[in-house]
């Protein structure tokens, strides 16, 4: 009888314990699960948000640069953000946008951003619509006959004929703010960069330049009104603050 409740204690002692385990395991899994319920929509918010940057940058015959560049901030349905159409003979155009931008097109996986492009181009202003198509890895901007809608703003004439232009590749957009960095400082001084002097009385004016933030080097052509020059830099560059810094100058001509 007595081995009777002992057996019958020890087996109640091991059903708490066993069932103490059970509880905490299971109630660790809820917190889990609540959890990364949690995770899931906080990321699906910050998924709504993104920035993105696509480049086209192509050195011609004439050693000048046909370039392109795009950035996109998306928040949701909306985008506002920039484009800049830089042909190296021809005139820019170049000028901010805002928007709306469609649902992923599941067969290319792409979506199609429909802005108000706010350009500027021979000194002239205007607001004009413009198409995007972008995904992982590449952007296209589309181009085509436009007309005034009667209000001054100008729309496509017929969106079944539009083409779009070179293809621009994704960057990130911390190596294009760069990229962008380093120009604008050799634009701005090229005078006291340039190791050779210029002739006659002029003064050095960048014709075309060009960075690559990859391997920190990035080229250049210059004239003063009487000679062309062409060079090859080195740089480094700060993100803290965007400053920059020339180094091995190289004249090639």
């Amino acid at each position: 009888m007595v081995n009777n409740k002992k057996i019958s204690i020890i087996l109640f002692i091991i059903f708490v314990f066993v069932s103490g385990i059970y509880l905490f395991n299971n109630s660790k899994k809820e917190k889990v699960a609540t959890s990364g319920l949690v995770g899931t929509e906080e990321n699906k918010k910050e998924d709504t948000k993104r920035s993105l940057c696509y480049l086209y940058s192509k050195k011609t015959d004439r050693n000048f640069f046909d370039e392109a560049w795009l950035k996109m901030e998306i928040n949701g349905e909306k985008v506002v953000g920039e484009f800049r159409n830089l042909p190296a003979e021809k005139d820019s155009k170049v000028g901010t946008f805002e928007g709306t931008v469609g649902k992923l097109e599941q067969e290319k996986m792409a979506r199609t951003a429909d802005v108000w492009w706010n350009s500027l181009a021979e000194g002239m202003n205007e607001k004009e619509e413009l198409l995007i198509n972008f995904g992982d890895g590449s952007a296209k901007v589309f181009f085509g006959e436009m007309v005034d809608r009667g209000d001054g703003v100008y729309v496509y004439k017929d969106k079944n004929s539009l083409k779009y232009g070179p293809e621009l590749s994704q960057i990130s957009c911390e190596d294009l703010q760069e990229k962008l960095s380093v120009e604008k400082y050799v634009r701005d001084n090229i005078k006291s960069i340039a190791t050779n002097k210029p002739v006659l009385g002029g003064s050095w004016n960048v014709i075309s330049v060009t960075a690559i933030p990859s391997i920190n080097t990035g080229s250049v052509i210059y004239e003063d009104g009487h000679i062309e020059s062409t060079a090859d830099f080195g740089y480094e560059f700060n993100p803290e603050n965007n400053s920059v810094l020339i180094k091995n100058f190289t004249v090639k001509k």
